[in-house]
């Protein structure tokens, strides 16, 4: 019998914090990655093809995560503890891959009857692409904070260069990237990328020694992160969910490439959010937690995401210039939209650090539900009058229904005000868009709010500092 329960490594424990950063940096490589072949396929083949893109991803996600039992976010935790072997993770593994392949053949004969001729083999290629992506996690945990831990951001990096690079040549060779061209690269960086992580953690060797073990009773503990994985991805990706029912696949494309060009800043606003979490939790544990802490984390939140917008707004019209060039055409507009959105996630990523640094986890959970919800609510409610433009709208008003939740249980009342005025701005700067669109060619709108919303935020935090600089002053004087 092999054992599995083990002591944690010495040399797990002081690349914690780097591989974080590693994970974040790869994560924006590859979101800036799928964002590029989004704009090469749109270019070649039209949105409806980055619409079934959208579509195949999303399943595929939504597949793994059932499948997966909550597995891949219980070995990331229990693995880094030193509390299963790595026989137990490669078994998981291994049995994964069988779970992921039975999908993939149960999916393939449904593709075939609900899809066009033209695109089934394509969207198949698509689907089994991202499950192996989502395969991949188990195998990962193995280094995940270990002095090898830049061996699973390297493999990323690198298939997603392939990936572009394969792109871009057929797009020079070829007139334009096809749909099935850019679904045949994507399945050989997929299988890449995985046949890399398979070898590099070494499951092989850890497989052949897993004989006699049980995986039942981890599939039990994991089940208490499976809820919380699938509300999470559903609070995550449910809007194009939603939206599918109603739209063409090309109005999903523009949607979903609007999105990609916002999501590698909310990834940077969500590892700010891990920082935040270190920030306040020790000071809370250390007793010296101060009374304006909590004040401090939104305003540092509510100032990075002005600054965030104030450069997508300058930004939008010429990176969808470059990108989608001629064929851009609702994608600048649904990205402004998304924008305000943006500025919200920010603020509520500082008031869910908060939260979870109060150690409110549970709490956390029921906003993810009403999250959700909302998203759904709203969703229905706009999608089929306005289309992507509803969905869009739905994603910014539901981050109020998100800060209202997240105000009820923590129960701050420094907090209310602060988080009411970020909803007043940015009503005022939604108005603000709607004059100069009114007025305006949408770039040079942009430009213009963009830039105002910059100065602003650079007045914002020249008066935070000079504040901060005369409390010192204030509080020697007193003594």
């Amino acid at each position: 019998m092999v054992a599995t329960e083990v002591t944690t490594p010495e040399r797990r424990r002081p690349s914690l914090t780097i591989v974080s950063g590693l994970l974040g940096v790869s994560t924006l490589a590859t979101r800036s990655t799928t964002l590029v072949v989004m704009a090469l396929l749109t270019r070649g083949a039209g949105a409806e093809a980055v619409g079934f893109y959208g579509l195949a991803t999303l399943i595929a996600s939504f597949t793994a995560a059932a499948l997966s039992l909550g597995l891949p976010t219980y070995l990331t935790r229990e693995a880094a503890a030193g509390t299963v072997s790595p026989p137990v993770v490669a078994r998981i593994h291994c049995g994964r891959f069988v779970a992921l392949l039975v999908a993939a053949a149960v999916a393939y004969p449904v593709i075939g009857v609900v899809l066009p001729p033209e695109a089934q083999f394509a969207f198949f290629l698509i689907f089994v692409a991202s499950l192996l992506e989502q395969w991949n996690e188990t195998a990962w945990v193995l280094i995940r904070g270990t002095p090898s831990a830049w061996a699973e951001p390297l493999t990323n990096v690198s298939a997603g260069l392939l990936l572009v690079g394969a792109c871009a040549v057929d797009v020079w060779l070829l007139d334009g990237l096809s749909l099935g061209d850019a679904a045949v690269y994507m399945s050989i960086a997929a299988v890449l990328r995985s046949a890399a992580a398979f070898l590099i953690v070494r499951i092989l060797p850890a497989l052949r020694n897993s004989r006699g073990i049980r995986v039942v009773q981890h599939i039990r503990l994991a089940l208490p992160y499976f809820a919380a994985d699938l509300f999470g991805l559903f609070y995550f990706r449910g809007d194009v969910f939603v939206l599918a029912f109603f739209v063409a696949a090309a109005e999903v494309g523009e949607y979903v490439s609007a999105a990609a060009i916002v999501g590698p800043v909310v990834q940077v606003a969500a590892s700010m959010g891990v920082g935040a979490l270190a920030y306040a939790a020790p000071r809370r544990s250390s007793g010296a937690a101060q009374s304006n802490d909590p004040l401090t984390i939104f305003r540092f939140f509510g100032l990075a995401g002005q600054a965030a917008a104030g450069v997508m707004f300058i930004g939008i019209p010429i990176g969808t210039a470059v990108l989608f060039g001629e064929h851009a055409g609702n994608i600048p507009t649904l990205a402004m939209v998304l924008t305000f959105f943006l500025i919200l996630r920010f603020g509520n990523f500082g008031l869910s650090a908060i939260l979870l640094s109060q150690g409110r986890a549970s709490s956390r959970l029921i906003v993810l539900v009403l999250s959700i919800c909302g998203s759904v609510g709203l969703n229905l409610a706009l999608d089929g009058t306005y289309g992507a433009f509803g969905s869009a709208t739905a994603m910014v008003l539901n981050e109020l229904v998100v800060a209202g939740s997240l105000l009820w249980f923590l129960r701050i009342k420094e907090l209310v005000r602060p988080v009411v005025v970020s909803f007043v701005m940015v009503a005022a700067a939604v108005g603000a868009l709607a004059v100069l669109l009114a007025v305006l060619e949408p770039a040079l709108a942009s430009f213009i709010l963009g830039g105002i919303i910059l100065v602003l935020a650079t007045a914002k935090l020249l008066a935070q500092r000079r504040a901060a600089g005369h409390l010192p002053a204030a509080t020697t004087e007193d003594m």
